[in-house]
């Protein structure tokens, strides 16, 4: 198994660690991972990924390196996305309760008016199953007691939002920005000004701030290199 030398950055106070994490995890997993394997209780991440989604998670080990990962943020996040057209869920991407329904066939142009329009706007309304809290309480966690919260636009950073291809009712999109970007709302709102539903069905970062998802590691390596201790 090659080992992805760049894949670990030394900093004068700890490391940074670019992980490519898997579907089916969470985030807080890695972090947990991290810790058994370096013995650093002081271990943060750069951005959660829902369990669901793939790939960078930039793990800070260290109280220093968390400093340092927290100012390096600037350059943003950058995703590759794929929404389905005609697929209605109540958490906007695939693992909530779907209802799939026929569309009709959208051209490639309309499709991209529709996303330079998305580009242009300043703002986004949070989906329920965000972290921003009401009262002290995440709102995914009263999503998940069925309640339901109004929510006021807030700002949010698009720097770039390009259509990749199109097959059948999916779409894939590459979309780059910063702070108050909710992808899966990026799908709902293309939803909105196709008139159709639309739920994201696949998400994986790919870039964030100056480190890239072609220099990440796989668990499987970290795993190697944490059990030679080289972590």
């Amino acid at each position: 198994m090659p080992e992805r030398t760049r894949a670990i950055v030394t900093l004068e106070s700890g490391q940074l660690l670019l992980i490519d994490k898997p579907s089916g995890i969470t985030s807080h997993d890695v972090v947990d991972r991290v810790r058994r394997l370096t013995g650093e209780k002081r271990v943060g991440h750069a951005g959660t990924l829902d369990p669901a989604a793939t790939g960078l998670l930039v793990v800070a080990v260290g109280r220093g390196a968390t400093r340092t990962l927290s100012g390096r943020l600037d350059g943003g996040k950058r995703y590759l996305a794929t929404a389905r057209l005609g697929l209605a869920s109540d958490t906007l991407d695939a693992e909530g309760n779907l209802l799939e329904v026929a569309v009709p066939s959208f051209s490639r142009e309309r499709i991209e008016a529709a996303m330079a329009a998305i580009e242009r706007s300043k703002t986004q309304v949070p989906p329920m199953v965000s972290a921003l809290k009401r009262q002290s309480i995440p709102l995914y966690r009263l999503a998940r007691r069925g309640w339901w919260i109004e929510r006021e636009p807030r700002p949010a950073r698009i720097d770039r939002l390009a259509l990749v291809e199109t097959e059948g009712a999916d779409v894939t999109f590459e979309i780059a920005g910063g702070g108050g970007l909710y992808v899966r709302t990026v799908v709902h709102d293309l939803g909105v000004l196709l008139g159709v539903p639309a739920a994201l069905i696949r998400l994986r970062r790919t870039a964030v701030g100056p480190w890239r998802i072609e220099d990440a590691m796989t668990l499987e390596e970290l795993e190697t290199i944490g059990r030679e201790g080289r972590l």
